[in-house]
């Protein structure tokens, strides 16, 4: 004898996918800063045990010298789209990301006779606020983009 057959009851559907307004207080972008700081965290425990300058010179090659070729190559890839309102600004970037080499040498200079490892704690400590921190203070750095159309 053949099982009934039993009709299933209607899925609700919404009004469709929810849209985020576009603007320097919607965007937070929490992956490139997961990736940067776990970047920036991994060379500074991966140079544990050198000079203070060393690691500043490290992580300063990373942010000013392969961040921005990221970033044109982001740049590239991104031409087909329209043009958004608001873009980086370097100088504001430029600042952040010296302050930010600032705060983790004083850091390390300030642990180092006070934990056994003071590089692991710096770099633990780079991970999460570049991680954490990043996709809050992203509108900061944010300008607005200059009109192409003239006068």
């Amino acid at each position: 004898m053949p099982t009934p057959t039993r009709d299933r009851p209607p899925v609700p559907t919404g009004p469709g996918p929810v849209r985020r307004a576009t603007g320097p207080r919607s965007a937070r972008p929490v992956k490139p800063y997961l990736v940067a700081g776990f970047a920036m965290g991994g060379i500074w425990a991966l140079n544990q045990g050198e000079p203070l300058w060393e690691h500043a010179v490290k992580l300063l090659g990373l942010l000013f010298v392969a961040a921005p070729l990221l970033h044109l190559a982001r740049r590239r890839r991104a031409a087909r789209q329209p043009e958004r309102r608001h873009r980086l600004s370097f100088v504001r970037l430029a600042v952040a990301k010296v302050a930010l080499i600032a705060l983790a040498l004083g850091a390390g200079w300030l642990l180092d006779g006070a934990v056994d490892r003071p590089d692991l704690a710096v770099a633990a400590g780079l991970t999460t606020a570049v991680s954490l921190l990043g996709p809050f203070l992203h509108r900061l750095l944010l300008v607005r983009a200059p009109d192409d159309a003239g006068p």
